[in-house]
């Protein structure tokens, strides 16, 4: 596949990256490479006895730090706090019988029907940590042995500013406004943003602050040059470029509510 030319920010990868916390990595095989059935990928190991397990959903990277903390858990209900909130994993009708007698087997309820679903093609679930999960089933993608592409969901407490981030921080387009969830798409992934009042907690944090759906993943060419980019346009840098051994170097911008944004590239 010839990739894009004019990806912003220098990326290489025409997706984002999602960064989670855990603490359960057989359970984390289990869901998402026995029941959804992604790509296995080598682990990284990381110090302090930590390690992460990886997959490949079609392009986009699922990176899960397995810790033996028992932090902050995602609250229930999209709508119950602020932050990365939800993962949706689009995949051919042809997958749907196989992903739900999986579910079966492994003791899952099924997953419920959302609302305004009238062609019953989007459901959501729970992994064994309590993330939430929406599955989309498409007819009109080619059918693919791997996953067709992603949707991450935030809950936020300014539609408007967070929507003006994503356009004017990290080069995203928008796709449509006029209802919730807001969306946002950059070249296979897609942002979706929906109102939680300030009120709620945000559970926003690095992954070993908080367990969950901690931070989105950017692989840009060069951090330095994607720093002065994204502080000529005002945006916050939460932690300034450090190198991660002799693998890449990395910052970290915050986002709407607190959600952390992270740029990483080779060395």
């Amino acid at each position: 596949m010839t990739m894009p030319t004019d990806l912003p920010l220098g990326l290489i990868q025409d997706h984002l990256n999602l960064v989670f916390s855990a603490s359960d990595g057989p359970g984390i095989e289990t869901f998402y490479g026995d029941i959804i059935g992604l790509r296995r990928i080598p682990n990284v190991e990381l110090p302090g006895g930590r390690y992460m397990l990886r997959y490949h959903g079609g392009a986009t990277e699922l990176k899960f730090i397995v810790t033996e903390q028992d932090g902050a858990r995602a609250a229930s209900g999209l709508t119950a706090a602020r932050g990365i909130r939800s993962l949706t994993f689009v995949l051919p009708e042809s997958r749907r019988q196989s992903v739900f007698s999986r579910l079966a087997v492994y003791g899952l309820p099924a997953p419920s029907a959302l609302p305004g679903n009238s062609d019953n093609t989007r459901y959501a679930l729970q992994d064994f940590e309590g993330n939430h999960i929406e599955l989309a089933f498409i007819t009109d993608e080619p059918t693919d042995p791997d996953i067709v592409r992603m949707e991450f969901g935030f809950g936020v407490s300014d539609l408007a500013a967070s929507g003006q981030f994503l356009q004017q921080m990290l080069g995203m387009s928008l796709s449509q406004n006029h209802a919730e969830p807001h969306q946002y798409i950059l070249g296979q992934s897609t942002i979706n943003l929906w109102h939680v009042p300030t009120s709620q907690p945000a559970i926003v944090g690095m992954p070993h602050e908080m367990m969950g759906m901690s931070l989105l993943q950017l692989v840009i060419r060069d951090v330095l040059e994607a720093r002065a980019l994204i502080v000529a346009r005002g945006g916050p840098i939460h932690t300034e470029p450090y190198n991660v051994g002799d693998l890449a170097v990395v910052m970290f911008i915050e986002g709407p509510d607190g959600i952390l944004i992270e740029f990483g590239a080779a060395l």
